[in-house]
């Protein structure tokens, strides 16, 4: 109890010495807040925004007249930091370059529009409005999209349901072979609950062991890679969608789905010499005890080259509450990679550094994830608190993915560059 006062005094705090540069001024939606706004929530806030893997604002941000209306619920959203949604704890600020936070005076200035009345303001204050590509993708128009063979059903009495899926790419799509920069899931319905997406040669087509092109999840993001940075897409290749659905089960449940992936390439003329490689550190043989509101899984992997450290992406499902990703270093020294104190399934963000990280042969980088399997727990996420619980596929069970997207250090040369 004292830990969390003493929590609550020092926010309030904070928040009292931003008011104070704010309070001897009129604040209004126009001038001070549409301009936050536009800059943190309306990729997101708007009609036809941003699906992050499921995850849809359910309300536009665009006018003072759909804001006004919410005025008090953003407070309390932007103050609890439950929004922008973003759980890299705060000695990570400007490391990552998708961080989607807001500053002391932002949330300061938003909480001073609300006590003052939430005025308008002068139109000619507001900011001009933003325009937003409507192309159906998060990242703009896609070189190549790769579609399911055909449309899914998944069954009124399918609770969790794996598939994977395969389509080989025509070369009316793909003539020749390309360096992907970006990789987009988009989920064709509410059901589903992730892709991973692998590429073959059609001689491997539907072997989910090499490949990866990466994948989706609640909440998570497009993948990008920078200049010299990418994954090889070979003419001829075989696209599989290893696909999980999680519904509640029952009659009338039943859903079509037609999931798709999207590519951009770099230009042709790009000299493309770090092939990305994205995998997992996994346990994998855990077992969570019935009730343990706490329980921790690790594991390890050690790096045999010189390798640059692009992303990381936690996985785990409804019980997952912490992540953790440590690099030990040859030399004896340790970093914290990336630290979520209060981890949410709801957003699987894919954590880019702004800066990519190299990592010495011989670094081992440590994963922690801790779980809590408590009746509390149960109750609101939806699960049997009172069973042990391991490693599986349905999003009652549990996994323990820490997702890392590198490239060797070394450049790399490749038949035809």
């Amino acid at each position: 109890m004292k830990q969390g006062i003493s929590k609550m005094t020092v926010w309030a705090g904070v928040v009292a010495l931003a008011l104070g540069g704010v309070a001897g001024a009129e604040v209004t939606f126009t001038k001070d807040v549409l301009p936050i706004l536009q800059e943190n929530c309306q990729t997101c806030h708007r009609p036809s925004g941003t699906n992050l893997s499921g995850m849809i604002a359910p309300m536009s941000f665009m006018t003072y007249e759909e804001v006004r209306p919410w005025s008090k619920a953003i407070v309390k959203a932007v103050t609890d930091k439950v929004m922008p949604p973003w759980d890299a704890s705060p000695e990570f600020h400007g490391v990552f370059a998708n961080e989607r936070t807001l500053t002391d005076e932002e949330i300061a200035t938003i909480t001073a529009w609300v006590q003052q009345g939430a005025r308008r303001g002068n139109p000619n204050d507001a900011p001009a409005p933003l325009s937003f590509p409507e192309t159906g993708w998060n990242f703009g128009e896609p070189d190549l999209v790769g579609d399911l063979p055909a449309s899914l059903f998944v069954k009124g009495e399918n609770e969790d349901w794996y598939d994977n899926i395969t389509t080989v790419l025509t070369d009316e799509q793909l003539s020749e072979d390309r360096w992907i920069r970006s990789v987009e899931f988009k989920p064709g319905s509410e059901v589903v609950h992730h892709i991973i997406g692998h590429a073959t040669s059609a001689d491997h087509a539907g072997d989910t062991t090499r490949g990866m092109l990466g994948g989706n999840a609640p909440g998570a993001d497009q993948s990008e890679w920078p200049a010299g940075y990418g994954i090889h897409l070979p003419k001829g290749s075989a696209i599989t969608f290893a696909m999980h659905y999680h519904k509640e089960p029952g009659p009338g449940t039943g859903k079509w789905d037609s999931s798709q992936i999207g590519f951009q390439f770099h230009p042709k003329e790009m000299k493309v010499t770090h092939p990305v490689n994205i995998f997992p550190i996994s346990h994998g043989a855990f077992e969570i005890p019935p009730y343990h509101s706490n329980w921790k899984v690790g594991s390890s992997f050690t790096f045999e080259e010189d390798t640059t450290l692009l992303s990381m992406l936690p996985h785990m499902h409804l019980r997952g509450t912490k992540a953790k990703y440590t690099a030990f270093y040859p030399d004896g020294t340790s970093e914290l990679l990336r630290d979520a104190p209060q981890w949410d399934g709801n957003w699987q963000t894919g954590y880019d550094l702004a800066e990519p990280k190299t990592l010495p042969a011989g670094t081992r980088v440590e994963m922690e994830f801790w779980y809590n399997n408590s009746e509390d727990r149960a109750a609101y996420a939806g699960f049997n608190a009172a069973r042990a619980i391991s490693f599986g596929g349905p999003t009652t069970d549990e996994m323990d993915l820490a997702w890392m997207t590198v490239a060797p250090k070394a450049e790399k040369e490749f038949p035809g560059d």
